[in-house]
């Protein structure tokens, strides 16, 4: 079921040059203008993605199919006429009516296959609409992620922004120490290096923004730029929000609890395949009125009649007991296929929660690292513009530090973002709301 929801998913993403810088989603950030909020893109992509439409046409399709199939059980009643004329012909043969009128009401007094029937395609709907709900979820999922990773290669563009402005005043001081012999080429030619290393950095990190902005675009319908400001909200970093894994953590997955709907309507569906065995009785009756020509004038003859039919099944050359068989398989099919299903939620959210915990061990960790790692910059970048006492190859790998954690920092928090919203879809918190 998983699977059928994401093949729904994919989408062509297409790379070009960005301009523009996202604010990640931390205590006290602000945007410029109104940001483009999560909630915003995961409501615009369920009223605009054509799956999301597919998903409601299909459970709506469900839902007419059962009501066609319950109102055929009730009482119908229908009315025919006829008129028309004959010559040459012997009226003993033909009748010799050339007007009529009659009303029909049929009912099943007993038809209990029907019945099971009509409970089976009750249990169908539900679980078509446990499907759209599913597809909803894996949709609003998708979302998260992509929105999650335009903001953390957003605050990256801006990190390696800031990092290439402080390189190029480097660079410049670096020439200036080397007229006056206080450095070396060789320390020119490093920094020279490391701003266009770190340049060509920044030119792949807007690409891949660039592609989540795509896919935020093609998902929601609305035209995400550049300079569009996304925003995350505030989460607590903490693993408090893992449940035990057990099957009761996944009471509220759509997917699994489409199948399992699925599977009581297969179980419908072999009880109505064994009552076909069963006799039927139904009822008919009818009124009506007929004119038919006599030898001087017309007579007309009015009447009504009733009929009750009882159908006694003897012998069906194995029909029913193959359509027996058959409706066996197709529910063992849907339970293994629940089964599967629930491997597989078990496994993603024993992952999911590993890296959740891991990724809120790296925060804690970056986030005293970040301190240190500047620290220890600023004070070799004092040391060297005082005068050289260390070389410029201490400072750029200082540098490099400092930057390789903040990246460090934005992709830990992306993965905590990531993961705590898997979680909430795996647990089936639709749109990862209670």
């Amino acid at each position: 079921m998983m699977n059928l929801c994401r093949k729904y998913l994919m989408i062509v993403v297409a790379a070009a040059a960005v301009q523009g810088i996202v604010v990640f989603g931390v205590p006290g950030a602000a945007s410029a203008g109104t940001p483009l909020t999560m909630d915003r893109c995961i409501e615009s992509a369920l009223r605009e993605y054509p799956a999301s439409g597919y998903a409601k046409a299909s459970a709506g399709a469900a839902r007419n199919e059962y009501r066609q199939f319950r109102s055929s059980l009730l009482p119908s009643i229908s009315v025919t006429a006829s008129y028309g004329r004959d010559y040459g012909y012997d009226p003993a043969v033909t009748n010799g009516g050339i007007a009529s009128l009659q009303a029909v009401a049929q009912v099943d007094l007993f038809n209990p296959s029907r019945w099971l029937s009509a409970r089976q395609l009750s249990m169908s709907y539900e679980s078509a609409q446990y499907q759209q709900e599913a597809l909803e979820n894996e949709l609003a999922f998708t979302v998260k992620n992509a929105y999650v990773d335009a903001v953390t290669y957003g605050q990256q563009v801006r990190i390696l922004q800031e990092n290439i402005g402080s390189l190029e005043q480097y660079l410049s001081l670096t020439r200036r120490l080397l007229s006056s012999g206080l450095v070396t080429e060789n320390d020119v030619l490093r920094t020279s290096i490391e701003l266009d290393n770190t340049r060509a950095q920044l030119k792949s990190v807007k690409i891949k923004r660039l592609s989540q902005l795509n896919t935020l675009a093609s998902l929601t319908g609305i035209p995400v730029t550049g300079g569009t400001d996304l925003e995350l909200e505030s989460l607590p970093v903490s693993t408090s929000a893992v449940s035990p894994d057990s099957d009761a953590v996944f009471s509220r997955n759509p997917a699994l609890r489409a199948l399992r709907e699925e599977e009581r309507s297969q179980r419908y569906d072999v009880s109505a395949q064994k009552a076909k065995h069963l006799p039927t009785l139904s009822l008919e009756a009818d009124a009506g009125w007929l004119a038919q020509p006599q030898p001087m004038a017309y007579g007309q003859y009015r009447g009504y009649s009733y009929l009750a039919m009882l159908n006694l099944p003897i012998f069906e050359w194995g029909a029913v007991s193959y359509g027996v068989d058959a409706a066996q398989m197709r529910m063992q099919k849907v339970h293994y296929k629940e089964q599967l299903l629930l491997n597989e939620l078990k496994l993603s959210y024993r992952n999911a929660a590993k890296n959740l915990e891991s990724a809120v061990e790296r925060i804690n960790l970056y986030q005293h690292d970040i301190s240190l790692s500047k620290q220890n910059f600023d004070y070799s970048e004092a040391r060297y513009t005082g005068g050289g006492r260390i070389s410029s190859y201490e400072v750029l790998l200082d540098r490099q530090l400092m930057t390789t954690t903040q990246m460090d920092m934005a992709n830990a928090r992306a993965d905590f973002y990531k993961a705590f919203y898997e979680l909430q879809f795996l647990r089936g918190e639709i749109y990862g709301k209670q």
